[in-house]
């Protein structure tokens, strides 16, 4: 049929076109301003940015501090499960820092300290407990260049003990926290699991106390027994009495799974990891507490002086580290803590071995009886004359 109007297809013709034409230049237009968004800061190649300049990366990497190239070079990045990384790092920084004023280098400054120097005041700690300096790409040019007028730090043998101490407690309160942190969900998710159970257990239990099951007379049972396997399923499921039997199949089913449940509490014990853990982890904040305290300084000799505890602290960090369980550590029947503490091989001391030409004496003869000393005179000293 055609239009009444003379010139009215060419008309709807070019009007097609011209909005088919601006409809295009919008799509353009919004493509154009969402690349742009995209790209204001510069991520995508498409818009190029005028890159710094060699002389303006370097004068910037001169006052950048080192702990910010410690923690770029770090992969995979810290995350917030690291909490504990974080913290032990800071203790030690108190300790490190303390080390590094008592040297009253003026020349240096502490947040710029050189490559060896940060490794050397052990501020080198990953999470992962080792220590490690990595640097990412360009880095290791800019402090190479940075650091290469600086002079060696010179530690005495009272500065290594003190870093080493510290250094020693970080590490274990990483491996506490790591240790903890991995049981924790587990002790949840079991005793969750558990408290549900026999919550349950229980329920159904009463209520198969407070019911009682449907009898079928003589006939009735003989009638189900000539019926197919389909039938009396659905009768044992469905048909009179089954609300009893659905109860006491719970009651029996859920009765098992506590026990169940209990058991794997007992093999695996979970909680037990966290408890020992954590306790350990809270005793090695305090001993770093106590360290950075004790840090003084000597400013004739530039070191720190030697604290009348430091034995006392290395034996209560090797205590400490050995109450840290693993994973693993839950099969063992040991409590470090209770009656079944292992004996400190430490301090049991060898018996000196005996001299060449002294025989030993036989098992067979019984060694003469020592004659009594006088109450007063000293006993004289074990071992070969």
């Amino acid at each position: 049929m055609s239009s009444p109007y003379p010139g009215e297809p060419q008309r709807r013709l070019s009007w097609t076109v011209l909005g088919s034409i601006a409809g295009l230049g919008v799509l353009v237009l919004i493509v154009v301003a969402g690349v742009f968004w995209i790209n204001r800061g510069g991520s995508l190649p498409l818009i190029g940015k005028s890159e710094p300049s060699q002389a303006t990366a370097i004068g910037s990497n001169a006052t950048r501090p080192t702990e910010v190239f410690f923690l770029d070079g770090l992969k995979p990045q810290p995350s917030a499960d690291d909490a504990e990384w974080s913290a032990a790092r800071s203790d030690h920084q108190l300790v490190a820092y303390a080390v590094f004023n008592c040297k009253q280098l003026s020349d240096v400054a502490i947040d710029v300290l050189p490559r060896h120097a940060f490794s050397a005041l052990m501020l080198d700690l990953t999470p992962a407990g080792s220590h490690v300096f990595l640097t990412k790409a360009g880095d290791e040019a800019a402090l190479a260049n940075r650091d290469k007028d600086q002079k060696l730090l010179q530690l005495t043998g009272d500065d290594r003990d003190l870093l080493a101490l510290s250094d020693s407690i970080a590490r274990a309160r990483i491996a506490a926290a790591e240790g903890a942190g991995a049981n924790f969900p587990w002790v949840q998710r079991l005793g969750l699991a558990t408290l549900i159970v026999s919550a349950f257990a229980t329920l159904f239990v009463t209520l198969q106390g407070k019911m009682s099951p449907v009898k079928l007379t003589d006939d009735e049972q003989k009638t189900l027994q000539r019926e197919k396997l389909r039938t009396r399923l659905w009768h044992v499921s469905f048909g009179p009495g089954s609300g009893f039997r659905w109860v006491a199949f719970f009651a029996i089913a859920l009765s098992i799974a506590g026990t169940s449940l209990t058991g794997l509490k007992q093999v695996y014990d979970p909680t037990r990891i966290l408890s020992q853990n954590t306790r350990a982890l809270l005793n090695l904040r305090q001993l770093h507490q106590e360290i950075i305290l004790a840090a003084k300084c000597d400013s004739q000799t530039k070191s720190v002086t030697r604290d009348n505890r430091i034995e006392a602290w290395a034996n209560a960090i090797r205590r400490l580290r050995a109450a840290i369980i693993p994973d693993y550590g839950s099969f063992a029947n040991l409590d470090v803590g209770g009656s079944s503490q292992q004996p400190d091989l430490t301090q049991t001391v060898p018996q000196p071995p005996p001299q060449a030409g002294n025989a030993a004496p036989s098992s067979n003869v019984s060694p003469p009886a020592a004659s009594p000393s006088p109450p007063n005179s000293a006993a004289p000293p074990a071992g070969p004359q």
